[in-house]
């Protein structure tokens, strides 16, 4: 048994948006021992959950159990991080607006769609960027809609506030070995109603890339990923199914459809740990609010049948698993079993064991006996 540090139980409880009540008891008694608050602090801001802590840590009345420089720090970059996410979900409204006035196919997933629907407030849940899938016969269409709202590729630079347009063109290539575009980026030029000069100036090069200029003004890029495809291989039919009409902040939107988003969700969450070293803890909150939110309305039927056409049943097997042991998320046990790698066939490919040490950089190595 892997036994957590405090900093550790800290940061898992604080990357879902709600926690019950034994939760909440017990994130309360840690806010009150002794804690290293700067690598608290340190993930916190890596996993993107800087705004959720400070939520959990006010609702529970615990700041002032807390240094004063950890409730500052807590607050500065959550400001920073609202002041984005104000300008992405206008931005995204824009577009949105613009895709169905032009009978442009499109849903919306990934960030946006768990901030909108899952949680408290949408400003609890940072994103890097907006996610929209549409059509493939689509993109050259859509890359022209987005130029002309302003859009365009290139690269930000947020050591100058500069922006390098370079554009990007749509080829044969890009259908056949690709699932989305090159980014789109707009720079909004922000007010913000606190001096921004005073924030530090690697969150603005880091998780929350933006320039401050002399007079206090924000540059702040809105990065847009389109999608055609969820990953290579997925099958476009795969990749629709379920999508329709949710309301999200008071309007009809596309959304990805629950089981897909469940599914998608925690394979990536899987791969991108083990395959790309990004370990997002983030996504095991999101996870758990979508079962919570959706447990009716999921088809585990559908999602078990594509994790076994795509060969990633061993990778939701341990999501699943860890999630009911640690949030005691509810998936259903026959789900668990059914999704479970066969000891005794041929090993996976895609098993590359429990995720959870991976996402906490944690160093682990079992000790075996002889029989």
């Amino acid at each position: 048994m892997i036994h957590l540090s405090r900093e550790e139980t800290f940061l898992l409880l604080t990357c879902r948006p709600r926690l019950d009540d034994a939760g909440d008891e017990r994130l309360a008694s840690l806010a009150r021992q002794d804690i290293d608050w700067a690598y608290v602090l340190w993930r916190a801001e890596t996993y993107q959950t800087v705004p959720l802590c400070r939520f959990h840590l006010e609702r529970l009345g615990a700041t002032r159990t807390v240094p004063e420089w950890v409730t500052a720090y807590l607050a500065g970059w959550s400001k920073l991080s609202e002041l984005r996410t104000v300008a992405q979900f206008r931005l995204l409204a824009q577009i949105l607006n613009t895709f169905q006035n032009d009978g442009i196919d499109h849903y919306v997933f990934k960030g946006a769609l768990m901030a909108a629907t899952l949680f408290p407030d949408p400003l609890l849940r940072p994103m890097q960027d907006l996610d929209i899938m549409v059509r493939p016969q689509d993109l050259w269409r859509v890359q022209k809609t987005l130029y002309g709202l302003g859009f365009k590729h290139g690269v930000f630079d947020p050591a100058s506030g500069r922006f390098t347009h370079m554009f990007r063109r749509i080829t044969k290539n890009t259908l056949e070995h690709k699932y989305a575009l090159h980014s789109v980026t707009k720079v909004e030029a922000l007010r913000p109603g606190f001096d921004a000069r005073l924030l530090p100036r690697e969150w603005r090069q880091r998780q929350i890339k933006s320039f401050v200029e002399a007079d206090g003004t924000v540059l702040m890029p809105v990065f847009v990923d389109i999608h055609f495809g969820l990953a290579n291989g997925i099958e476009e039919e795969d990749v629709w199914r379920g999508a329709g009409p949710q309301t999200v902040l008071g309007q009809a939107v596309r959304c990805q459809g629950p089981t897909t988003a469940l599914w998608f969700s925690a394979a990536r969450a899987y791969f991108e740990a083990f395959q790309h070293g990004t370990v997002k803890p983030y996504m095991l909150g999101d996870i758990d609010a979508l079962v919570r939110r959706h447990q009716e309305a999921i088809d585990w039927a559908e999602l078990l049948l594509v994790a076994r056409k795509y060969g990633f049943a061993s990778a939701l097997f341990y999501v699943f698993e860890q999630q009911r042991r640690l949030y005691d998320t509810p998936v259903p046990e026959h789900v668990i079993a059914l999704l479970m790698p066969n000891q005794k066939g041929i090993p996976d490919p895609g098993d590359y064991g429990d995720p959870i040490p991976k996402l906490l950089s944690r160093v682990v190595v079992n000790e075996f006996a002889f029989a």
